[in-house]
């Protein structure tokens, strides 16, 4: 009987059920609405509706225009806009390359295949790849079973999905101290989604996990270089965070080393002892690399943080206690991410912190936009970035470090501006 009529379950619940009618008859809906409006008992209006209606384009392929990116219509049909190679492809490659070498990595997605990335690799490797619908929980249940039983479960899910799964993070991943890597996709701003999609708060979501790793992809290759620490990393859950959009072509760098356990990459070195280093996760390392190149400064260092959850509590040592200031850059909350991961580092080892500034989203909804402009509205951009550069050198000396800084030739003395 369920079977025949849906509607029935709901009726089981003391839900009086209407329908299914036509959703797209706006004439007989309103009529519907109507009646319904005087109802005195919980209603259920079962309205029948076709995706992408009045569109045969749109209709034909609901999946890619289920969120599309800018597309021309042209007659009958539509030509999508290309932005060059998404960091969803990267992913989906490199994941691609590590399922090749290590028959015991897994994928799991929660009703996002495509979205994440992995429907390309479900064709490739059938066997390997699980979609649980859209039951992120149930995805992190699943994939601490598959790490308990000895596979190697990448959980591929959104930033903005991943905090449905957070309880079954804690009780079934983390408490077990389970190798459970999860790779979040859109984090960050999100572009035309809206805030509704924006993932802000992913890294204040799962630092507190006791045992967790919370790192960052700024390019491609440093996508795949994060991937393969994924791999490696065994004495617990990784989260891995990467943004919508495009890679960098080309990107910094052509190759990059290793990541190592809470280590950040010197990205580019001052010309001597820095009077500002720039700690950026993730893709904004190319919002400071553009700053600075339009500043024209050899006094300021980029790094790639790429961790935060470690911090890379050395290089933090030898910034502050040379009276070099800090420039934290992130898309993500200022509460709980990675500038607050610094600032706690400092205190917990005793680092002076007065010379630290975050940059990092506002305290506010952003709304939909391109990924550019709302970085530029968070004051995130390189416009941003350069003034508060500017602004750090003004009131810091020009400093030497004994030892030299990670990636740069060592040099002594001291003196000031």
């Amino acid at each position: 009987e369920a079977l025949r009529h849906p509607e029935s379950c709901f009726s089981h619940f003391g839900l009086e059920c209407v329908g299914p009618v036509d959703g797209h008859d706006l004439g007989a809906l309103l009529d519907l609405f109507r009646a319904a409006r005087d109802c005195e008992r919980p209603l259920l209006l079962h309205c029948k509706t076709e995706k992408g209606r009045g569109f045969a384009f749109s209709a034909s392929d609901p999946t890619t225009f289920h969120s599309p990116p800018p597309f021309v219509v042209r007659g009958g049909g539509a030509a999508v806009r290309k932005g060059g190679r998404s960091f969803t492809a990267a992913f989906s490659d490199a994941l691609g390359a590590l399922m090749e070498r290590d028959p015991e990595v897994v994928a799991v997605t929660a009703a996002m295949p495509h979205g994440t990335g992995l429907a390309p690799l479900a064709e490739r490797f059938p066997e390997r790849v699980f979609d649980t619908g859209i039951c992120e929980g149930h995805a992190m249940d699943m994939c601490a079973g598959m790490a308990k039983a000895g596979l190697k479960p990448f959980f591929a899910v959104y930033s903005t999905f991943a905090q449905r799964a957070l309880d079954q993070a804690f009780q079934e991943v983390a408490l077990q101290g389970l190798p459970v890597r999860v790779c979040m996709d859109r984090a960050g701003f999100v572009g035309g989604d809206g805030a509704v999609h924006h993932g802000f708060m992913d890294i204040a979501l799962f630092r507190p996990l006791v045992g967790s790793v919370c790192l960052a992809a700024s390019d491609e290759v440093n996508l795949a270089a994060a991937l393969d620490f994924l791999h490696r990393h065994t004495a617990g859950p990784t989260f891995l965070r990467y943004p919508r959009g495009p890679v960098a072509e080309p990107p910094l760098e052509g190759e990059v080393p290793p990541y190592e356990l809470g280590r950040a990459h010197l990205v580019r070195p001052a010309a001597a002892g820095p009077r500002v280093a720039i700690l950026a996760l993730g893709p904004l390392v190319y919002e400071a690399a553009a700053a600075l190149e339009g500043l024209g400064r050899d006094d300021v260092a980029l790094y790639d943080a790429r961790f935060a959850k470690p911090v890379d509590v050395e290089l933090l040592a030898r910034l502050t206690r040379t009276g070099c200031a800090i420039l934290t850059l992130e898309d993500h909350s200022r509460a709980g991410g990675f500038g607050a991961a610094v600032l706690e580092a400092c205190n917990d080892h005793g680092l002076p912190a007065g010379r630290i500034r975050r940059l990092a989203m506002p305290e506010r909804w952003i709304p939909q936009g391109s990924r550019a402009g709302q970085l530029a509205e968070a004051g995130l951009d390189r416009e941003a970035i350069a003034a508060a550069v500017e602004e750090l050198v003004d009131a810091a000396p020009r400093v030497r470090i004994r030892g030299g800084l990670p990636g740069q030739p060592a040099a002594a003395g001291r003196r000031s501006r």
